[in-house]
């Protein structure tokens, strides 16, 4: 979290927002803190995700509007932790920072099972084809959503992790150049019903449980108006990212059997076009763009610890040479 938003912040305002939603806040357990605080509160020894978004991140209504297509996705058959009301009826509760400024506070059922690691022995077919499976029904389901006004997502060009400049007063130069490239390329692809909607954008191994075979996804704090091909390449990003950091070779190799069991999955609930599949490395590229912005945002690169300033040299150096953390070819996943 922001320095800023650090300083604002109290274990008095997670009570306030527990007394909202009557669950017992008192001794929360931090789950997370990058973009949003997230805790594990309980109400009559049940677990619950009480989450607190301060509005230097989303607005209030791009709150709203993310609990509102969970809500659409799970009336039409997705397995997500349901959102739940306030003792008020609200979706949304607000509690307020030493400076005034806003909090917005929701709460979540904590979805059943475990989380997967990529050292898990049954980290293998089965959960790549149910991973690809849950996504497809996903994007199905997101076809016939229609919000309110008030109530709509980013589109994708609106990410404030698009510009490389917010974050760093000396760019590489190259980096700046295939910043470009790749807003250029995004920019002249198709958009229509089929290929394109909300979508999560954060479906990894660390954002779902898996629980008697089903995957229980979570956290949509990153849902945009994207293309369907960017929900693809995203677990494959962060799989070949976490099989890197596990010192695992063979990447090329473990990302074409990901991918033939994952998209097999995928078409059993949705189909793309041959050519959405031959987008995904340019949303690998993207990914690694974005994530390169959001660790300049979020930390003092200057004087962080060495695993953190090797991991964001090798995305630079990805980034710079216009290359992809593996290499994908679509016709492997037919």
């Amino acid at each position: 979290m922001e320095a800023a938003v650090e300083r604002i912040f109290s274990n008095e305002l997670v009570k306030l927002a527990g007394d909202f939603f009557q669950v017992n806040a008192g001794n929360p357990v931090k789950l997370g803190d990058a973009e949003n605080y997230v805790f594990e509160v309980y109400r009559d020894g049940t677990p619950y995700i009480l989450r607190m978004t301060h509005q230097s991140h989303r607005t209030r209504n791009q709150v709203l509007a993310e609990l509102k297509w969970i809500e659409h996705l799970q009336n039409n058959g997705s397995e997500i932790p349901k959102v739940l009301s306030s003792k008020e009826k609200n979706l949304v509760e607000i509690v307020k920072g030493s400076d005034g400024t806003e909090f917005y506070c929701c709460l979540f059922e904590k979805a059943p099972g475990v989380r997967m690691k990529v050292t898990d022995e049954n980290f293998d077919g089965p959960l790549f084809f149910e991973w690809g499976r849950t996504i497809g029904q996903m994007h199905k389901q997101t076809k016939s959503y229609k919000p309110e006004a008030k109530y709509k997502r980013l589109d994708w060009y609106e990410e404030e992790l698009l510009n490389v400049q917010r974050y760093q007063s000396d760019v590489p130069e190259q980096v700046i150049r295939q910043q470009e490239v790749i807003k250029q390329k995004l920019n002249a692809l198709p958009v229509h019903q089929d290929n394109f909607g909300l979508i999560h954008s954060d479906i990894h191994n660390g954002n779902f449980h898996y629980h008697e075979g089903r995957i229980h996804v979570f956290d949509f704090d990153d849902c945009s108006y994207h293309w369907f091909a960017s929900d693809l390449a995203i677990p494959l990003y962060y799989l070949m990212w976490s099989l890197e950091r596990e010192g695992i070779k063979g990447l090329d190799g473990y990302a074409a059997k990901f991918m033939r069991e994952f998209i097999k999955g995928y078409e059993t609930e949705n189909i793309l076009a041959p050519v959405e599949y031959e987008t995904i490395p340019l949303f690998l590229r993207l990914r690694d763009l974005t994530l390169y912005n959001f660790f300049h945002k979020k930390y003092d690169l200057k004087n962080a610890d060495r695993p953190l300033s090797n991991t964001v040299q090798k995305i630079e150096q990805r980034i710079t040479e216009g290359r992809t953390i593996v290499h994908f070819d679509p016709n492997m996943v037919h």
